[in-house]
């Protein structure tokens, strides 16, 4: 059943809810949101896009003609009712695209150069389909009469941008599911907070023309997101913003409870001349050398498993894996990103680490003896590196 023409007011207090809704959790999430990781600046560039999208939606609606708001209708309401509706298109599709790119970056680390050739396709093809409606209107088109109405009295040019932003959806949980079978029990963030609302909100507004629930269902998916990144708060290390300890007592639980044929293999890695670098360079340039640290060995592992800020200058990876390849895989992005950096580094000082990891047996050995058999070869890689330093 389809409503004949839009309640305005409806509609001005669904928009007004879902910037409400913004303000409230984005104000009750500063903390998070100040952080400044590319996490945290995805969800604010995607907050102000719902925002933008919230402000012009009861607009567009104000100046159609199908409200009667608008007694003498010109020109110029006809061209804010043809851009207003276009510019919407294009920033709901834009707070999709950041939503898979937020998880992109919260399971991945970083946003690789395909990603974002996909992202920009995705966006260009839509910018061109949209000025193609303006002279040959498919998706929609504002009559004379300055009515906004789906092409054709037809809902094709809606179901396609539909169906583009459905396209996205299901890429993100694609990606996501990719990440879990690579990275087993140890990242989970829980994606259908963000799915439900926004799809429930693009239904609702497909099915009945004329009701504004879109922004309603976008601020509802960030507000879920922002709860789900405050309850796990205490499993994240402030500094690096890697995982910390506890939550590395989170997976002992997780592995010893788990399947005993669970195949796990765990890093335990250094920072070499982390002191020396305190030392000569102060306490503020050894926590920028940790930053960066975690930056690089979240990028170089990836969904292939978990970085976790042990203690101080030592870190600790887990593989959900024990297949050779891609352990080695894995320790050649580290070492890969490592003299990436080295090479381009504008500090004073190289990075470097010790690694010393063993694939974890846990039908014959705990957690435990798993953890203590890392940090001895760690440590014998560390010992290695000093001798071949002084030679």
């Amino acid at each position: 059943m389809f409503l004949s023409s839009p309640n305005f007011i409806s509609i001005i207090v669904a928009n007004v809810v879902a910037i409400f809704t913004l303000l409230t959790v984005g104000v009750g999430s500063s903390y998070k949101l100040r952080e400044g990781s590319k996490e945290s600046k995805t969800l604010i560039i995607m907050m102000i896009l719902i925002g933008l999208a919230s402000i012009l939606d009861p607009i567009v609606f104000l100046v159609d003609g199908s409200t009667g708001i608008i007694k003498n209708m010109n020109d110029f309401y006809i061209f804010v009712n043809h851009f207003g509706n276009g510019a919407i298109y294009l920033l709901d599709l834009c707070v999709v695209i950041s939503w898979s790119i937020f998880l992109v970056f919260h399971l991945n680390g970083s946003l690789g150069l395909k990603r974002i050739i996909w992202y920009a396709v995705i966006f260009g093809v839509s910018f061109i389909l949209l000025l193609i409606n303006i002279f040959f209107p498919f998706i929609f088109e504002v009559g004379m009469d300055g009515i906004y109405r789906r092409a054709e009295n037809g809902v094709f040019g809606y179901l396609l941008f539909t169906v583009i932003d459905i396209i996205i959806l299901l890429d993100s949980v694609f990606f996501f599911i990719h990440a879990r079978i690579r990275g087993g029990i140890l990242k989970f963030f829980p994606i259908w907070v963000f799915l439900i609302p926004v799809i429930a909100g693009i239904a609702v507004q497909g099915i009945y023309y004329g009701v504004s629930t879109i922004n309603v269902g976008f601020s509802l998916a960030v507000c879920g997101m922002l709860m789900s990144m405050q309850n796990d708060l205490i499993f994240f290390d402030k500094l690096t913003g890697l995982y910390n300890r506890y939550y590395l007592d989170h997976l002992k639980k997780k592995m010893n409870a788990s399947d005993r044929k669970a195949e796990y293999t765990a890093m335990m890695l250094d920072l070499n001349g982390f002191k020396q670098i305190n030392d000569k360079y102060g306490h503020q340039e050894g926590d920028n050398a940790l930053i960066k640290t975690g930056e690089l060995l979240r990028v170089a592992v990836g969904s292939y498993g978990t970085v976790i800020r042990y203690a101080g200058d030592e870190f600790i990876i887990i593989l959900h894996t024990q297949v050779d390849a891609i352990i080695n895989e894995v320790l050649y992005n580290i070492y890969r990103q490592f003299n990436i950096y080295n090479k381009g580094k504008s500090v004073p000082y190289e990075l470097s680490i010790s690694i010393g990891y063993s694939k974890a047996d846990l039908k014959k050995y705990s957690v435990d003896d798993l953890m203590n058999d890392i940090d001895k070869k760690m440590y014998l890689d560390k010992e290695k590196r000093k001798q071949e330093n002084m030679g």
